[in-house]
C-alpha cells in the first residue's frame, strides 16, 4: 500500500505560532493556506488515490476539499489523525517546546496540562495504520499535521523519535510512504 501523507495548508494559528489540538476551535486555512492546498492538489493530480483520510481539524478538511476537486474520492474523518494535544492550547508553540526541553524528564513520554505525550501520538498512529491494513486500498492520501506526518515516517521507517521529529514537511506538501505487509 502506498501512503501519501500530506500536511495541511497554513492557518490563522500558524501565523500566530499558537498550539491547537482541539478540533472545536476555529483554526482555518488562510489565503496562503488555500493556495498551498491548490498547489498540493496539482502535485497529486496524476496520482491515483483510492481514499482520502483527514483529521477532525477544520484545516485538514479544508485542504482535502481543495485537493479532492481533482480526485473526487470519498473522504473519511478520523480523530487518530488529529494534531497533538500539547496541553498548551491557544498558547505560543515556544511554551510547549520549552516545557519539553526543560521541564520534562523524558520528552517522549511527558504530558503537560492534561495533554498527550509523543508516545501517545505514536500509539494513535500505529492504531490507524493497523486499521488501514484491513481496508484493501492500494493508494491512500492522509491530510494531517506535521507531528502526525512525523509519526507516520517514524513508525513506517523505524526511526527514533529524535529522527522522526527532526523531519520537516512544508505546509501543503506531502511525502510518499510504503506500508509493508509485515509491519
Amino acid at each position: 500500500m502506498k501512503l501519501y501523507v500530506a500536511r495541511h495548508g497554513k492557518t490563522n494559528y500558524n501565523e500566530l505560532g499558537l498550539c491547537n489540538g482541539d478540533p472545536t476551535v476555529d483554526v482555518h486555512l488562510t489565503k496562503e493556506g488555500k493556495l498551498q492546498a491548490e498547489s498540493l492538489s496539482e502535485k497529486l493530480r496524476d496520482i491515483a488515490i483510492d481514499h482520502i483520510y483527514v483529521s477532525e481539524m477544520k484545516r485538514t478538511q479544508q485542504t482535502a476539499d481543495i485537493v479532492n476537486k481533482l480526485h473526487n474520492m470519498r473522504i473519511s474523518v478520523d480523530g487518530r489523525l488529529n494534531d497533538n494535544r500539547t496541553g498548551f492550547e491557544g498558547k505560543h508553540f515556544s511554551e510547549y517546546i520549552s516545557a519539553l526541553d526543560h521541564a520534562a524528564e523524558n520528552r517522549w513520554t511527558a504530558r503537560f496540562n492534561d495533554g498527550e505525550s509523543v508516545e501517545d501520538i505514536n500509539a494513535r498512529v500505529r492504531s490507524f495504520i493497523a486499521e488501514l491494513k484491513t481496508t484493501g486500498y492500494q493508494s491512500i492520501l492522509i491530510i494531517t499535521s506535521e507531528v502526525i506526518v512525523q509519526a507516520f515516517c517514524g513508525i513506517l521507517n523505524s526511526l527514533s523519535n529524535d529522527d522522526a521529529r527532526a523531519l520537516h514537511v512544508e505546509q501543503g506538501d506531502y511525502i510518499e510512504l510504503l506500508e509493508s505487509k509485515t509491519d
